[in-house]
């Protein structure tokens, strides 16, 4: 006679057998789980990296917009002539035509600087406003839009004419020039570990006045260029 084990082993599955069956179950179930949780924390980092892509993107554009249009206006309060575009690594303000958006009648200054708290700010008043103090340090009466969160770095380069080496050349400064630079190169740094990219943002300003230039009358050019 066959005992009770052989028979129930013929029958159907042996106890040894279910628990084998529900230890390999277990395993799939839980590499299924750390595979969807994988797939969970890869979908939000592609998420990150697109939002913060398509903020940069944003700022790039918005910076290329008004600086191409930037306007060469003279200072009135120098005796000498002197556009009224300045600049360091850190902070560039300028007159730019009206965009789309603004109303007609006002002339835009800007002043692009990045906060101590990592904010790319890009500030605009209107330059025709006797109100706002425009070569004040403080900032008010302007208004304010943020550009890009926690930044680290911001370096501002400028192409043009030097005055103290000679010959052109990117440098670090542009005050009291007669002329607007001819380039102007945006660099941003982020934290280690941000994901975001910022390749260098290089504008040709559209305005080249020179608003001391004297023409010769041989050349048709220049005589001084400052």
């Amino acid at each position: 006679m066959k005992s009770r084990v052989a028979r129930l082993s013929e029958d159907g599955f042996s106890l040894i057998e279910i628990l084998v069956s529900l230890v390999l179950l277990s395993l799939m179930a839980g590499m299924l789980m750390s595979a969807l949780s994988g797939a969970g924390r890869f979908s939000a980092r592609a998420a990150d990296t697109q939002s913060g892509s398509d903020q940069v993107a944003a700022a790039q554009m918005i910076l290329r917009a008004r600086i191409e249009r930037l306007r060469a206006i003279t200072r009135l309060d120098s005796s000498v002539p002197i556009v009224d575009a300045r600049g360091g690594e850190r902070d560039f303000a300028f007159f730019s035509t009206p965009t789309a958006n603004d109303a007609p009648d006002i002339m835009p200054r800007y002043r692009l600087i990045l906060t101590a708290t990592g904010d790319l700010n890009l500030y605009a008043a209107n330059g025709l406003d006797d109100r706002i103090d425009l070569n004040a340090k403080n900032l008010i009466g302007w208004q304010q839009k943020r550009l890009l969160q926690n930044v680290a770095s911001l370096s501002i380069s400028y192409f043009g004419a030097d005055r103290i080496a000679g010959g052109r050349r990117w440098q670090n400064l542009w005050y009291d020039r007669p002329q607007p630079p001819e380039l102007v190169r945006i660099r941003l740094g982020f934290p280690p570990g941000d994901r975001r990219q910022w390749a260098d943002l290089v504008i040709r300003p559209r305005s080249t006045v020179n608003a001391a230039c004297r023409i010769d009358a041989i050349t048709g050019r220049c005589a001084d260029q400052g």
